[in-house]
């Protein structure tokens, strides 16, 4: 397990800095503006592949070892057509009732209209291998498309000087469209004929399940990203870019504990001792803040004039923008732990109530805010809302287990086991 774990670390250590190079270019060849707008694209995808999850998200992983792909394939890929397409013009003609709630940039339907279909038969092909434990095949997949947007974005900008926004839409499209070509290939060896009976208790699995995970997903999601919304209203499309770098550059920390999130739900899922559970979950959230805060000192020691010269003087706030998440990056880290233990067990409503915690105060925060300090208002709101929601499932996790504040000290046998785990898999 510690051996897929480094393996995706590594992975998507790789992915962090190619998706920090695309963000560099973006920043330098596009104005704040224009980099705002791809922001809030991808926003868009995001908000309709919340629906999306109720069926073809986290429960796929859960399920998938308890029923095999064959049945939760069709389903899953049924439920994404016809709702990504009913969300989008959902979306589309709440903007039109009520323009202050937009979600879709002007003049983008149709793009995202594509793009979250794309992407979301992607994701459920993703959630099946990870049902599979095939963290590997899963990781190489996510290099591939990565790379693919990264090259196709470095001709756009210097092959044939394309420089807008659409530059960066085509890529990301072609490199998604290629990503769920690989992984339905992957998927197709685990195909395997079963009689297609008792489906519709199936579906009811399915969404009692996937109806908690997902909530959490949403009011996460928004947590998340709510504040782009706010500063778009407050400060305008500008400033929306400045804090997505900035928003980027922070969640990029998050590489540890996404990563050790992932393999930790997929091995969770599969494990049925209570008690292995915990111990693994209690080792990973220690290991996880230590090396995230860590992480987090280093990044807020590298002088500013670093940024302006990555990102261009109008990109000069980033450093702000970092500072104020500082608390709340950190923090969120361990969250995600505490997440892929409580959706292991099949009690994700934990995750859900977090997740409305943090969204309260991501809203009442940001309104308080954001309207007077900016950027810098919504990454103080953001630590706020990460913190309480994380404190929420910290009681949560220590009632259920019974154990002790001092537990959550990392001891030295921890310490121990970790080195011994990585000179394993470390070439002598």
């Amino acid at each position: 397990m510690f051996k897929k774990i480094v393996g995706t670390i590594g992975t998507r250590l790789i992915n962090a800095l190619l998706a920090f190079v695309i963000w560099t270019l973006n920043a330098h060849y596009l104005d704040p503006e224009k980099v705002g707008t791809i922001f809030l694209i991808i926003f868009s995808v995001t908000i309709i592949q919340l629906v999306i999850n109720f069926i073809g998200g986290a429960a796929l992983i859960y399920l998938t070892p308890r029923t095999g792909i064959y049945k939760l394939f069709i389903p899953a890929y049924l439920w994404t057509f016809f709702m990504t397409i009913l969300v989008a013009f959902l979306l589309d003609l709440m903007a039109s009732l009520f323009p202050v709630l937009e979600v879709i940039p002007a003049g983008y339907f149709w793009q995202v209209l594509f793009l979250a279909l794309i992407m979301s038969f992607a994701s459920v092909n993703s959630m099946l291998l990870l049902g599979l434990e095939k963290v590997k095949t899963y990781n190489y997949i996510n290099l591939v498309q990565i790379s693919i947007l990264f090259m196709i974005l470095m001709f756009c900008l210097f092959g044939i000087r394309f420089l807008e926004v659409m530059a960066y839409y085509w890529a990301i499209c072609v490199s998604y469209i290629i990503a769920l070509i690989i992984s339905l290939i992957m998927l197709w060896p685990s195909f395997k004929k079963v009689p297609l009976t008792n489906m519709k208790s199936l579906m009811v699995e399915i969404l009692r399940f996937g109806t908690y995970v997902q909530f959490a997903n949403i009011f996460q999601t928004l947590n998340y990203r709510l504040s782009l919304k706010f500063v778009d209203y407050f400060s305008g499309r500008g400033a929306v870019g400045v804090l997505s770098i900035g928003i980027t550059l922070a969640e990029g920390l998050w590489l540890i504990s996404r990563s050790i999130a992932m393999v930790q739900y997929s091995r969770l899922s599969n494990e049925m001792n209570y008690d292995y559970s915990v111990k693994l979950t209690l080792t990973f959230a220690k290991i996880t803040w230590v090396i995230t805060g860590a992480g987090m000192v280093a990044l807020l020691a590298i002088p500013n004039f670093v940024f302006i010269t990555l990102f261009s003087a109008k990109f000069g706030d980033v450093k702000m923008v970092i500072a104020s998440l500082a608390v709340g990056i950190v923090t969120l880290s361990v969250s995600m732990i505490f997440s892929g233990f409580f959706s292991s067990i099949n009690k994700p409503y934990h995750n859900t109530i977090s997740s409305a915690i943090g969204l309260v105060f991501t809203i009442v925060f940001g309104l308080l805010l954001i309207p007077k300090y900016g950027m810098v208002g919504a990454g103080v709101s953001a630590s706020f809302s990460y913190t309480f929601a994380t404190l929420y499932q910290f009681i949560v996790f220590s009632r259920m287990t019974k154990l002790r504040l001092r537990d959550f000290l990392i001891s030295r046998a921890e310490i121990r086991l970790l080195y011994g785990e990585i000179k394993k898999i470390t070439p002598p």
